[in-house]
């Protein structure tokens, strides 16, 4: 995808060009022929597990898979103005794989699907892993991850900014952690011991870090594809990407593999040239501790009671876990 400032004047992000969702795969492929692209469908039932999108899998006339999607609610409509935005930034500039959005519109989006299989796939009996093992992620796989991580944060704040991605001081993201912890604490009861575990991260001025960085805002494993030796060849869902605290996406790290393999990562991340500081490890440790705070307050602006009910879980967790 080349770069380019995205000026999609069929993206109206108000709620008026909202379509409701699709009930049907042929309804949503009827979406994209309507935009153009004539795409038979690759299965009868549509995913509906995503909280933004209902997802349906095709073909075209030569045989490549593609993915369809259709947005649930209009919010989704203008955050997807932004994530347009994220990719034709991004795309020239990792040394990874991205969505490639050949049809953009409100009622449809879709894309050549990106060749891999993501880490993790979400089944009715719960999460699968797929290819890496979570418990000892090999060499390959925390190499190609600390690159792809370098290099999106060598992407100068500057050039997310003037491409209209949503951008954050250090300081204005303390102040929404803290909003948002006093926000969420009725809904999340958290323990005593977590919410002062919480601020006395949140007021330690040595782990914070003095620059803000381009981040994926949602990098869990089914957002990372992986080649057959686990290596990390595409990333997907930049619905989150925004400048904030870098370490952001080194959390989820933390959360899904564990603080060994934090550690690893970040040395082959600042052999890469990634900017490192002395609390980086602990400070992403702490945020992914705080981490049901973001989706609670996600799931109540949305008032999304299946949401509120994982954060809850979650944090249960983290706590238990403490």
């Amino acid at each position: 995808m080349s770069e380019k400032s995205y000026v999609d004047s069929s993206l109206d992000p108000s709620a008026e060009s909202f379509h409701p969702a699709p009930t049907t795969v042929a309804e949503l492929l009827a979406r994209a022929r309507r935009q153009g692209h004539a795409l038979t469908a690759a299965g009868a039932e549509l995913e509906t597990m995503g909280l933004d999108f209902v997802v349906a899998h095709a073909t075209d006339a030569a045989g490549a898979p593609w993915i369809v999607r259709a947005p649930r609610r209009p919010d989704v409509v203008a955050a997807a103005r932004v994530e347009a935005r994220v990719l034709a930034l991004v795309g020239p500039r990792l040394p990874v794989a991205v969505p490639d959005w050949q049809i953009h519109a409100p009622e449809v989006i879709a894309y050549p699907r990106i060749a891999g299989v993501p880490a993790v796939t979400v089944t009715a009996a719960g999460p699968q892993w797929n290819i890496v093992d979570p418990a000892a992620p090999s060499p390959g796989f925390i190499e190609s991850l600390a690159r792809t991580l370098a290099a999106l944060q060598a992407i100068a704040p500057a050039s997310a900014a003037a491409q209209g991605v949503p951008t954050a001081t250090i300081a204005a993201a303390r102040a929404q952690l803290a909003a948002a912890m006093a926000a969420t604490r009725e809904a999340l009861q958290p323990s005593p011991r977590m919410w002062a575990r919480w601020h006395r991260w949140l007021e330690n001025d040595a782990l914070w870090p003095t620059h803000a960085a381009l981040v994926h805002g949602d990098l869990h494993p089914g957002h990372l594809l992986l080649a057959d030796d686990a290596r990390v060849i595409g990333v997907l869902d930049w619905t989150e990407a925004r400048v904030d605290d870098p370490s952001i996406d080194l959390a989820l790290i933390v959360g899904c593999f564990g603080r060994d393999a934090l550690e690893r990562l970040l040395g082959r991340f600042a052999a890469a040239g990634g900017v490192s500081w002395p609390g980086l490890a602990e400070h992403a440790s702490e945020r992914w501790a705080a981490s049901a705070v973001v989706s609670a307050e996600w799931a109540l602006r949305r008032d999304h009671a299946e949401a509120l009910a994982y954060s809850r879980a979650h944090l249960a967790a983290l706590d238990a876990a403490d």
